[in-house]
């Protein structure tokens, strides 16, 4: 499995914060955000700042799903923020990597949700 991981230029609050503002600005919306930190602590246990961002669009997750439905297992998008010893990170998977797995790397619209999301995380990172 691949992920990618990329060190941010900010602080965890500034980073979440152009991340939803982001995604809305590329033209997402953000279904869920689980907070694997409170999770944690309120069971007892210690994980630090850590939230998952799960987020799409419909209209193109639908065009992957009418090919292949399984890829509905891995959609929609997901990424990763998270702290650790003050440094903060986003840990994520390329649209096209997770199509790979599901044999749809041949569509035109892989390339542009690689764009987007390559773009997405330029603008989280501030790379």
């Amino acid at each position: 499995m691949i992920v990618h991981t990329v060190e941010c230029r900010d602080s965890f609050d500034n980073c979440e914060r152009r991340l939803t503002e982001a995604i809305t600005r590329l033209g997402m919306s953000i279904f869920s955000m689980v907070d694997h930190g409170r999770n944690a602590q309120d069971v007892g246990l210690q994980l630090g700042r850590t939230k998952l961002f799960i987020f799409g669009n419909p209209s193109v997750g639908t065009l992957l799903m009418q090919r292949r439905r399984e890829v509905g297992y891995d959609l929609p998008l997901r990424i990763l923020l998270w702290e650790d010893q003050g440094r903060v990170f986003l840990t994520y998977k390329l649209p096209s990597e997770i199509a790979r797995e599901y044999g749809l790397e041949d569509l035109d619209v892989i390339k542009k949700m690689d764009s987007v999301f390559t773009n997405l995380v330029s603008q989280v990172t501030g790379a």
